[in-house]
């Protein structure tokens, strides 16, 4: 049967020019660990394994270059890269530094498979599944989809009952996708996108402070720069897990409830917090917020890689109260949802057009993501994930939120790169973020100005 060659999707393009220019070429690798109190069947896993990849046409995806241009095919079949590690009698440090070595391999490549499975026993004698796969053919919503689907065919497979609800062809979403700039919702994007940008030129804004912006005007001697460069070819990062307690999730949960508004915003809210109280109290704060872009059911249920990073522009001043920052953040969430299926890349051609600003040149320093999704066992058992951070980042800073395996808390996911940003900068991150929280669900009405000197 002949090949049909797809170009890479809006989403996929943006990924491909950080691997493009990057010394680590292992920056697209996402590396995910499940561990479940209980005794699996690894033969019975290796058959959910190869059924799930079965259906899950993204995972069979193949990179080529044709005429210079990169593209993508699908393969009809093909077996799975299944591998076993047995960590029992071996130290946590010992199989950590196995599972950390395995994620710093490079998987992106042309012609070859994107993705490895390894089911292994834990130092401890639980049974897992850890899963690495390129970020070309799968996002987080979609490996996370992934699990759900092995461990649903397992117990399928176990109990000898039917099979799930197939998931739904990520070919066809593609093929849409592709022919997203052919519509009249398109147009209606790129207008609304020319005029939220041309409002008035942002201000970049970093972790580290102030100075990083005026270092960069004193370099090009101009006091008046609104932008910097954050581009690097060196990306070697780190990724650490910080929580934040149940109970304070609870009194979160509690004010989201009571106010209708998304816990995304109170988290947007506190990020942003914190970037303007270390740059002078800047009430202008840029953040590429990350858009799943799962909207429909289909998307939902089914893989390959849809986020988009969407330019979040926060403007408060000082007697905003927390209840009417939140209740604005998540407006303007609401807007970028509705627009969200345009390139990102397009709109980084606005910014640069309307402000006359050089391609290297941006107002973002950091990028957040907010997606709990749980997972859990179709017969209850507890599940314990793990996100494995592969060494590399293609931005300096980025904040992935995930669910606590169902404790009640959440993990807050930082990725850095070492050499801009010290782990002593993001404890100070989050402590501030977790008294953001601790005032604002106890008191809503604290102003933006009492939250900034709230250390």
């Amino acid at each position: 049967m002949e090949k049909k060659y797809y170009d890479l999707s809006a989403a996929q393009k943006i990924l491909l020019l950080s691997q493009k220019y990057t010394l680590h070429k292992q920056v697209n690798n996402v590396c995910t660990s499940i561990l479940m109190d209980t005794e699996l069947d690894f033969e019975i896993l290796r058959k959910a394994i190869q059924k799930a990849y079965e259906r899950n046409d993204s995972l069979r995806v193949r990179l080529i270059k044709l005429d210079k241009e990169v593209k993508q095919y699908f393969l009809e079949n093909e077996e799975p890269y299944i591998d076993y590690l047995d960590f029992r009698g071996k130290s946590l440090e010992q199989m950590e530094d196995k599972l950390y070595k395995i994620a710093s391999k490079p998987i992106t490549g042309f012609g070859k498979q994107l993705s490895k499975v390894y089911m292994f026993h834990s130092f401890d004698g639980r049974c897992g599944i850890y899963f690495a796969v390129s970020h070309m053919i799968l996002d987080s919503w979609a490996i996370t989809t992934f699990f759900k689907d092995v461990l649903a065919l397992y117990d399928t497979l176990i109990n000898h009952t039917d099979l799930p609800k197939p998931l739904y062809s990520y070919e066809e979403l593609l093929i849409k996708d592709l022919d997203y700039k052919n519509t009249e919702t398109y147009k209606k994007d790129l207008e609304f996108w020319k005029e939220t940008l041309n409002i008035s030129e942002p201000i970049f804004t970093d972790v580290n402070g102030s100075s990083v912006l005026e270092k960069y005007r004193t370099k090009h001697k101009n006091p008046n720069l609104r932008y910097a460069q954050i581009f690097s070819l060196f990306t070697k990062a780190k990724n650490v897990m910080l929580s934040v307690p149940k109970e304070l999730v609870a009194s979160m949960e509690e004010f989201c409830t009571s106010n209708k508004l998304p816990m995304q915003s109170l988290v947007l809210l506190a990020y942003s917090n914190y970037f303007s109280k270390v740059n002078n109290n800047e009430n202008d704060i840029s953040i590429h917020t990350v858009v799943a872009r799962r909207g429909t059911l289909r998307e939902k249920n089914s893989g390959g890689t849809r986020v988009h990073f969407m330019p979040l522009r926060i403007i408060l001043n000082g007697t905003h109260t927390f209840n009417g920052a939140c209740e604005l953040i998540s407006e303007k969430q609401n807007e970028i949802y509705r627009h969200s299926s345009i390139s990102p890349l397009e709109i980084m051609d606005l910014w640069h057009e309307l402000f006359n600003i050089p391609q290297i040149g941006t107002y973002f320093s950091t990028s957040l993501t907010f997606q709990p999704v749980k997972l859990v066992s179709p017969n209850g058992v507890k599940i314990e994930t793990k996100w494995y951070g592969n060494g590399a980042a293609a931005n300096p800073l980025y904040l992935t939120v995930m669910d606590g395996d169902g404790t009640g808390s959440l993990k807050f996911y930082y990725e850095y790169q070492t050499h801009k940003i010290s782990f002593d900068t993001i404890q100070k991150l989050h402590a501030h973020m977790l008294k953001v929280f601790e005032a604002g669900t106890s008191n809503p009405y604290i102003t933006i100005d009492a939250l900034l000197n709230i250390d």
